[in-house]
């Protein structure tokens, strides 16, 4: 369990490092987000209270969703009966699926080009 663990962290740490975030449309951080940016329409309303509560329904629906889906894949993975196939089935998935929380390519184009620009006392 160790080893598959460090290979998922490794694996994911591979994949943003050559690859980068992926586009907008193919990220998972952007799906929840449209997601809840379509329930927030129907959430709002002239009462605050109402509108908390809505908050509150939005929160609850989106982490259902997130562990559905979770759960959904770890049975998946689960009915694999090959030992080595189930191993490297979770790996790659559990890689991808981490890689999607990991931005360190994309932080890095985005602080050089903040310190460029403060090189450049061109902060506006």
């Amino acid at each position: 369990m160790l080893v598959e663990s460090i290979l998922v962290v490794s694996f994911a740490l591979v994949l943003d490092l050559t690859l980068g975030d992926p586009r907008t449309k193919f990220h998972p951080t952007t799906w929840i987000g449209s997601f809840i940016a379509k329930l927030t329409l129907h959430t709002k309303n002239s009462s605050e209270n109402l509108e908390k509560l809505g908050g509150v329904f939005i929160i609850l629906i989106s982490i259902g969703i997130v562990i559905s889906l979770v759960i959904s894949l770890d049975i998946g993975i689960n009915l694999i009966s090959v030992d080595y196939i189930y191993i490297v089935v979770s790996v790659i998935a559990g890689s991808v699926l981490l890689k999607s929380t990991i931005a360190i390519k994309g932080m890095e184009k985005h602080a050089v080009a903040v310190v460029a620009a403060l090189e450049q006392d061109d902060i506006s």
